[in-house]
């Protein structure tokens, strides 16, 4: 049996659809509208919300909707802040390099543009890794010494090398797919 929530969800998800394409701006360039509908839907779900009628409910839907844009947003933003250091990580290997390099010297619109893009793959593929290896790549792309990160994730230090390099892998992986992916686009 659905709930009075899920029911209103159902209801509202067209208004909602409009509104994360109304609001959502740069986050629609990482998530497609349907992803952020998604996640306002299981944010809405799991909330202790008590349902009076479909009128408070559909004006805090909205309130949730736009709080989820919001930390979506923010999380993107976050991610891209370091991203310049993690983007760096892709090129390490030097038979890999076949591209300019996001630091080289080059100046212009279009390198701009093309670093702009290199960025937004990159901050993908972080964000499509699982959370421990997320954490290792930017950690390595901050500098930080292999023994302070084996301390924050509460491992051995042999075993945190061998699972930071393995996180940088499959960010290069995750990275060189996407890249080839748009280009053939």
């Amino acid at each position: 049996m659905r709930t009075k929530l899920e029911q209103l969800f159902d209801r509202e998800r067209a208004a909602l659809l409009a509104l994360v394409a109304r609001e959502g701006g740069g986050l629609l360039r990482f998530e497609s509208v349907d992803d952020v509908v998604q996640g306002i839907a299981m944010r809405a779900l799991s909330s202790d919300f008590e349902y009076v009628d479909d009128v408070r409910a559909a004006a805090w839907l909205r309130v949730v909707a736009r709080r989820h844009i919001v930390d979506r947003l923010d999380y993107w933003r976050a991610l891209r802040r370091g991203s310049g250091r993690v983007l760096r990580l892709t090129w390490t290997d030097s038979s890999r390099a076949t591209d300019a390099l996001p630091a080289d010297r080059n100046r212009g619109p279009a390198t701009f543009a093309e670093h702009r893009e290199l960025v937004e793959l990159a901050t993908k593929a972080l964000n499509s890794l699982p959370e421990r290896d997320r954490h290792l790549v930017l950690w390595s792309s901050e500098g930080i010494d292999l023994r302070e990160q084996a301390e924050r994730i509460g491992i051995e230090y042999g075993a945190c090398q061998r699972a930071a390099h393995r996180a940088r892998e499959r960010f290069r992986k995750a990275f060189e797919l996407l890249v080839t992916s748009q280009r053939r686009e």
